[in-house]
């Protein structure tokens, strides 16, 4: 977020407005045939299936490959296992957006107050947006590097001196970077596209610059590419990124399909592992529509002139979101990324939380949610990651929340997720504090992770005594 520009929309109410347009679509415009018998077995017609013309993926695990006894940061075993100084490690931490952000958009110094107030507060990593939000960020890194790489070296050699892992996204915007080379987003599916190479050449000199830290404990593409994916409308005038000035000039390239943003995925995650053999690499993907498949299967039948495809609106099967999951990690990318918030507000403003969710055609509890989600991971030999949840950006003040917190956590340790990253900040204003809900959530987060300690799931001492 650039706060020295207040035409351009804050962060926080870009993000809400697609989700909420993007949950909208997916659940009210799904079909709700998924080709389940009545007892929830899958039983697949010719309806379910993907035409002829689409891309078959085969089954494909993680690339196994050597890690290094002493590799730093988050690594992750043949079995999908999440480790941290070789030892399997479960954790809970935090969102902290502006960490970075302040510094190099605004010029405002916070890190420290920052990490030195989570570190107190028993947060072990943090997931960071390790760069800039709009084109003007890549605008200051090319007229002066070294003075964008040492402003986020600060702040690295600071998480490493008080302990405190990051998990670096690298790429968050998914407009800024084509916008910045002027490109469409559509670019991000031609590997000899400026768009592309630009990514390649960025993310190496990023990498190379810190893969020394024992800071850094994972690297990330981007934030929820995902959900902007398979979007397309034929008269170009919705599902556009905001403050980018597509108004009244856009056209179907400014829309981009799964595919293309696979491309994307793996040649900046090549790159990532050219230089870093062994951290984790997710996406930072949101979780996945309820109708990504027919959204991808649609967007394979775009016409090739205009790049313009009419969406489709089939809900996922179960064997649809593995594909698709597949799809959407692919490696060398070795961890599979979701996120996800369980409240809302009824028409009347009053608090909801979510106690089902409508998937592959019947409703599912969040926890057996979650356990998918972890048990999907496991097939493809891939960690999971759930990097956003427990946002209750609506219902902070509501007297429950915190007791719906706490069950989350539980429903989290339970499905097996090793590490997730909660949503904080009251108000949203997007910086820590101990106010509010914001202070419940740490307080509930410091002693989850506590527990974990107290259990030999935890072991950061052995990771930070190596340094």
């Amino acid at each position: 977020m650039n706060n020295n520009n207040r035409s351009r929309r804050p962060f926080h109410i870009i993000l809400a407005a697609v989700l909420a347009l993007v949950m909208t679509v997916a659940v009210y415009g799904c079909d709700r045939k998924s080709g389940h018998s009545e007892n929830g077995s899958s039983g697949h017609g010719d309806e379910t299936q993907a035409p002829a013309e689409a891309t078959e993926l085969p089954l494909e695990t993680a690339e196994p490959h050597e890690v290094e006894e002493n590799a730093m940061g988050f690594t992750v075993d043949e079995n999908g296992t999440v480790l941290l100084a070789g030892k399997p490690f479960y954790g809970f931490g935090v969102n902290v957006f502006t960490l970075v952000t302040r510094e190099v958009e605004s010029g405002t110094s916070d890190y420290k107050r920052q990490l030195d107030f989570l570190k107190e507060q028993g947060i072990p990593f943090i997931r960071i947006n390790f760069g800039g939000y709009w084109p003007s960020y890549y605008e200051a890194f090319d007229a002066d590097p070294e003075a964008v790489l040492g402003t986020l070296r600060k702040i690295v050699d600071y998480a490493e001196e008080v302990h405190v892992g990051l998990v670096c996204s690298l790429l968050w915007h998914d407009a800024s970077l084509p916008t910045h080379v002027g490109e469409k987003r559509s670019a991000m599916g031609d590997p000899d596209s400026k768009t592309v190479k630009y990514a390649k050449e960025y993310v190496t000199t990023v990498v190379r610059e810190f893969v020394d830290s024992p800071a850094i404990w994972a690297w990330e593409i981007g934030n929820e590419y995902n959900l902007d994916a398979d979007l397309c409308d034929p008269e170009c005038k919705i599902w556009l990124p905001d403050g980018f000035g597509l108004a009244d000039n856009a056209d179907g390239f400014d829309y981009y399909t799964s595919d293309e943003m696979r491309t994307f995925m793996v040649e900046v995650a090549k790159a990532i592992r050219a230089v870093d053999p062994d951290r984790m690499i997710s996406s930072g993907n949101s979780e996945l529509r309820l109708c990504s498949k027919a959204m991808h299967d649609a967007s394979l039948k775009k016409n090739t002139n205009t790049h313009i495809w009419t969406v489709a609106w089939d809900m996922d099967s179960d064997d649809d979101f593995l594909y698709m999951n597949l799809l959407m990690a692919p490696n060398p990318i070795d961890c599979v990324s979701f996120h996800l918030q369980l409240c809302s507000q009824n028409a009347d403003g009053e608090p909801v939380y979510t106690t089902s969710l409508p998937r592959f055609g019947r409703d599912v509890l969040p926890i057996q949610y979650f356990r998918i989600y972890a048990n999907t991971a496991k097939q493809l030999k891939k960690a999971v990651f759930f990097g956003e949840f427990g946002d209750y950006l609506q219902l902070e003040n509501d007297e429950r929340t915190p007791e719906e917190f706490r069950k989350l956590l539980s429903w989290i340790r339970d499905a097996g997720i090793q590490i997730a990253c909660s949503w904080q900040f009251t108000g949203n204003k997007l910086y820590v504090t101990d106010n509010g809900i914001d202070g419940e959530k740490l307080d509930l987060i410091g002693t989850a992770n506590g527990q974990l300690a107290a259990e030999g799931k935890q072991d950061t001492e052995a990771y930070w005594g190596r340094y």
